[in-house]
């Protein structure tokens, strides 16, 4: 079952259906003892009998013979063989090669290029001895093959391998491939545009089979995949069955990259679109997602629900992509992504993407896939929270008030936070712009971002400072430490009352006041429903400060 969040609750009556989904899973295959001279070194033993033959050009000659064997196989099995360029992207290269048999399983496309790896050098003496086997320190552009299958479960998967020893290898799917197959099994109908389900008969099953990646035989499935193509299919050009036997070669798998979202549905398009440019606009400043671009298109969005005409026996069909303004936004914190986009007409998708499973901190080997899901749920649905609490704000009675009265932590006195003071408010706006970062963040880090904001260098404002200004927070209650860390994290409450704080200064206080002291100029050409608010309590404030005899200077 699926975590709830505070964004999707909020918003449920304008939602059709919601599901979680794994997106890109790239998982890395690694030959153990390739991965040390040492070992390599052993491993050509085994294979070789010795090791007077392991040298750079029997490592180039093995690299040879895995690209002739496989242009002879491909040119024997009219299997499509294309080169591509290092910035291509290849998955796109495939899509007009895929099979139209719905029932086909196999390889269906080779693409070559070259891409950077590690590859061996072996050192010699003067007497014709390994001195050394190292890496060479510039990685240099060698051939990579791109093996484009059809599975029956998992659907199009690729496997990239290195031609080069130790054949370094990748695969890459795609979780919602294995939904829809798992929804054309169950007769489960769903509309899917992409790798987005945009309409569906029942989206509750749809989750259910979604988040079955969170299982603990998940990892076991994998192993299994990998098995059944990267020894049968990819490895064997380089290695015959006897060669991998005698040497020992088995691949171990590990988890590189993840990608994990959240789709909600919405009952109209119009409607999401209004949704997600108020949660842009509201959030933008106060989480400082500078990173926002929109991608402009021609067509308008779906205002209502198409009426459905498919017959029983249809369990899926393709959506032809539509050319709307697709808006993106996004945090990035080290090798981990946040992100917020429109997709398929009436989908807001929220994304958390891990560029490397290492930054996860918790294992990243095969066996720990769930856990690592579990985390990145996790970070999710703070994620979610937290920019509801930013784009919901709201101030209870005496809130402000109540900030600047003094607080004891133990036996030490603190000062009460005066937002009108320069120094707490950069203080406060360092705080939601760190709220995003999905471990918390440090006392320096703290000083990093408000530093920036003051004009002031490290001797002005240090994280000494920044540890006095974290105390007062503390001990407002607006700021909690991490457990058995050094760490501080900002809840959602926490959140909803820093973030009213910032729109009612910038966006009520300040435009107000500016547009009293000022009021002349010309009327905007183009003005918002907002704009029209500012207008008219500019008008009716200088009427009041007219009758308190209040002027404004």
């Amino acid at each position: 079952m699926a975590a709830s969040d505070a964004f999707s609750e909020y918003y449920t009556e304008l939602l059709q259906g919601t599901y979680d989904c794994v997106d890109r899973v790239v998982l890395n295959a690694f030959f153990p003892f390739g991965q040390t001279g040492g070992g390599i070194r052993s491993w050509w033993r085994w294979l070789r009998g010795d090791d007077l033959t392991l040298d750079d050009e029997h490592l180039r000659e093995m690299a040879g013979t895995f690209s002739r064997r496989l242009h002879a196989f491909c040119a024997k099995q009219g299997i499509p063989l294309i080169e591509a360029q290092a910035r291509d992207r290849k998955h796109e290269l495939a899509q007009p090669y895929l099979p139209h048999d719905p029932e086909f399983s196999g390889l269906f496309l080779v693409i070559k290029s070259n891409a950077p790896a590690p590859i061996w050098e072996v050192k010699r003496n003067g007497q014709g001895r390994i001195s050394e086997i190292r890496h060479r320190k510039s990685w240099p552009y060698v051939r990579h093959f791109y093996f484009h299958l059809i599975d029956r479960e998992w659907g199009h998967i690729t496997i990239r391998i290195c031609s080069y020893p130790p054949f370094g290898a990748q695969l890459i799917l795609n979780g919602h491939e294995r939904v829809e197959r798992q929804a054309r099994r169950k007769r489960v109908a769903v509309v899917k545009d992409g790798n987005c389900f945009i309409e569906g008969s029942d989206f509750s099953a749809i989750s259910r089979l979604g988040t079955e990646f969170s299982r603990s035989d998940t990892p076991t499935r994998l192993r299994q995949l990998c098995e059944r193509w990267i020894y049968s299919v990819c490895l064997c050009f380089a290695l015959s069955n006897e060669d991998r036997d005698r040497s020992r070669f088995q691949y171990q798998y590990s988890v590189f990259q993840l990608e994990l979202s959240r789709n909600l549905l919405f009952w109209r398009g119009t409607t999401m679109n209004q949704v997600f440019q108020k949660l842009v606009d509201r959030t933008r400043a106060p989480l400082a997602l500078n990173q926002v671009k929109t991608i402009f298109g021609f067509s308008y969005r779906p205002h209502q629900i198409k009426q459905r005409g498919r017959e029983r026996t249809e369990v899926s069909k393709a959506v032809q992509a539509k050319s709307y303004d697709l808006t993106v936004f996004k945090v990035k914190w080290g090798n981990l992504t946040l992100k917020i986009y429109d997709k398929g007409g009436r989908v807001l998708r929220i994304e958390v993407v891990v560029h490397n499973a290492k930054e996860l901190r918790c294992g990243k080997m095969l066996d720990r896939l769930p856990t690592l899901l579990a985390r990145m749920q996790d970070m999710l649905v703070r994620f979610l929270d937290t920019v509801q609490a930013a784009h919901i704000s709201f101030l209870d009675v005496g809130t402000l008030e109540g900030l600047t009265e003094p607080t004891t932590r133990g036996s030490r006195r603190l000062a009460g936070i005066d937002l009108n003071k320069a120094r707490n408010r950069h203080v406060v706006d360092a705080v939601i712009e760190l709220s995003t970062k999905p471990d918390g963040f440090t006392v320096s880090q703290l000083a990093e971002a408000v530093r920036p904001r003051s004009g002031q260098d490290a001797t002005a404002y240090s994280a000494r400072n920044a540890a006095y200004d974290v105390a007062k927070l503390v001990g407002k209650k607006l700021l909690r430490r991490i457990d058995r860390s050094r760490r501080y994290a900002v809840d959602p409450p926490a959140i909803r009352i820093l973030c009213a704080y910032l729109l009612l200064r910038e966006k009520i206080i300040k435009p107000l006041l500016a547009g009293i002291v000022c009021p002349r100029g010309p009327r905007p050409r183009h003005h918002t429903a907002l704009d029209e608010h500012y207008i008219t309590l500019r008008r009716q404030l200088r009427q009041t400060f007219q009758i308190i005899g209040l002027t404004a200077t």
